[in-house]
């Protein structure tokens, strides 16, 4: 079978994101092979999506990773300036529990609150992804929601990993339990 184009990997390669979903949602355990395979060693492949302990990294390395990218791992820290009332929001949740409604991107993936489960339902009524970002405020939801804490005006993007975070704790920690499934 022929190796795909650089230009397949690149469109396979933006398909793996957290709180900010592309139009084709494939896993990253699920697509981490094809991408390792259709670069064939010429390129880098860096893992992101789902990567927040020993387990998921580890997974990511045995696929074929030679990196990870990990960004809901590190909202859960002591030092992000996510608000406070949203770190305590993240530890209540899991990945079943988040919304995801259409916007101009394709998707986001938010906590419950007024403004998500608003532009969730106006995703349901069928308005277009600019009429729900329009009414989210464009990106000032995230500022919003994620720095303000205040999900009536805004949103907070996470990813699938948030299933998998039980506690807030210090960047050193979340480095370290990263490390730990790359390092024996």
């Amino acid at each position: 079978m022929p190796k795909p184009p650089v230009q397949a990997i690149c469109s396979l390669a933006t398909r793996v994101e957290g709180g900010t979903v592309p139009a084709k949602v494939i896993g990253t355990f699920a697509i981490l092979p094809l991408i390792v395979d259709a670069a064939d060693g010429k390129v880098p492949v860096v893992a992101a999506g789902g990567l927040v302990d020993k387990r998921t990294v580890r997974a990511a390395f045995d696929l074929g990773a030679e990196g990870v990218y990990a960004g809901t791992a590190f909202l859960a820290t002591e030092e992000s300036p996510l608000a406070e009332n949203i770190k305590q929001d993240m530890l209540k949740y899991d990945a079943d529990d988040l919304l995801m409604f259409r916007a101009p991107n394709s998707f986001y993936r938010s906590l419950p609150g007024e403004l998500p489960e608003k532009l969730l339902e106006m995703d349901k009524q069928g308005k277009s992804a600019a009429e729900i970002w329009a009414a989210a405020d464009d990106y000032n939801c995230l500022l919003y929601g994620m720095h303000d804490g205040d999900l009536s005006r805004g949103i907070v993007s996470f990813g699938l990993g948030i299933s998998s975070i039980h506690s807030i704790d210090p960047v050193s920690v979340v480095v370290d339990r990263l490390n730990s499934g790359v390092i024996a």
